[in-house]
């Protein structure tokens, strides 16, 4: 158990403080400790998905490429991989700007809501009549968008802790985003059995095969994440 450090070690930065106001007296309380820490592991949930978002297709990838649309060449394929990362690139400062002026709930419910519709998009990408390839691109980079929340979860876990949690809590942040990059490829494994073919929702169009069930799985993820910040995450841990 860590000792009492001094009281600014015990402040969350986190909150609306005025310099010199009374506020910066005020002890934390256990239901005050216990609120701020769910919303630092939501968060945590929230880094692994971002993560989990980028592998659990990332094998996958090239066959359902070909299958789609036989167009598509290998080079091709490394725009689609890169989308990813230059999507969550250019969204990174985007978000972590807004963050800076209005409720980091804001950009990370926003974030979250482009993830899900781009993996639905990634499901879909089989029933247009033709440039199939360049729909994976833009689904890919969308997904690579939402993911640019990694600079917001970072900017709150920061806030919200004080300085003897933060060392801890950052390698835990950073601890489930590389976890995330391991287990997609695992989660994606275990729809193999869906083979090629798999069901077709013929009403809605949807096939839901070993190619497109991993994306489909990162949708609900993505859905449920958004339900437990909107509930769970305080806007201000002050």
């Amino acid at each position: 158990m860590e000792g009492p450090g001094t009281q600014a070690e015990q402040e969350p930065l986190l909150g609306d403080r005025t310099p010199g106001s009374r506020d910066w007296e005020i002890i934390e309380t256990e239901e005050h400790y216990k609120s701020r820490w769910r919303s630092i592991r939501i968060l945590y949930l929230t880094m692994f998905l971002s993560s989990v978002g980028f592998s659990i297709v990332i094998m996958s990838i090239w066959p359902y490429l070909q299958k789609i649309d036989h167009t598509a060449d290998t080079r091709f394929l490394g725009w689609v991989i890169a989308s990813f990362s230059l999507g969550q690139m250019v969204a990174s400062p985007m978000f972590g700007w807004w963050s800076n002026y209005r409720p980091r709930k804001e950009p990370l419910i926003i974030s979250l809501f482009i993830s899900v519709a781009a993996n639905c998009l990634y499901a879909y990408v089989h029933v247009p009549a033709s440039h199939n390839k360049y729909y994976m691109l833009v689904a890919r980079g969308l997904v690579g968008f939402g993911a640019g929340n990694v600079a917001v979860i970072r900017a709150y876990i920061a806030g919200a802790t004080c300085l003897h949690e933060r060392t801890s809590a950052m390698a835990n942040t950073s601890a489930f985003q590389a976890l995330g990059f391991i287990l997609g490829p695992v989660f994606q494994t275990c729809f193999a059995i869906l083979g090629e073919k798999g069901v077709t929702w013929e009403t809605i169009q949807l096939q839901i095969n070993m190619y497109t069930a991993p994306a489909l799985l990162g949708a609900f993820l993505g859905f449920l994440n958004i339900i437990l910040i909107i509930v769970i995450l305080r806007a201000s841990c002050g």
